[in-house]
């Protein structure tokens, strides 16, 4: 392994560790959402009946797109890998808007 090559796995893996670290911050942030959901339900006593696989759909949804953009993302150019962080992101504040906005 040369040494631009190893350069390139670590620039990679950053890459990747940030879309990784922003797709478990959405995905834990909806899960939050649900939990704090059910709380004000069992409070109350009464509620429709809910279940968690509705969000995995979503969650799985969510983590195959940015999949395809991050592989895609990395065989372009550094500026492609930085604006391909922008899809993750925008998935975690749609999340943080979803939990602000129902707790509010």
């Amino acid at each position: 392994m040369t040494i631009n090559t190893a350069r390139a796995v670590r620039i990679n893996i950053g890459y990747i560790g940030a879309h990784a670290s922003l797709l478990v911050a959405t995905v834990g942030l909806l899960f939050l959402q649900r939990y704090i959901w059910l709380l004000n339900i069992a409070e109350r006593g009464y509620g429709p009946y809910q279940s968690a696989s509705y969000l995995i759909g979503v969650s799985a949804v969510i983590v195959i797109i940015d999949f395809f953009i991050l592989r895609s993302a990395l065989k372009g150019s550094r500026r492609d890998r930085i604006i391909s962080v922008l899809a993750p992101a925008a998935f975690l504040g749609i999340a943080l808007f979803i939990l602000v906005a129902n707790n509010a």
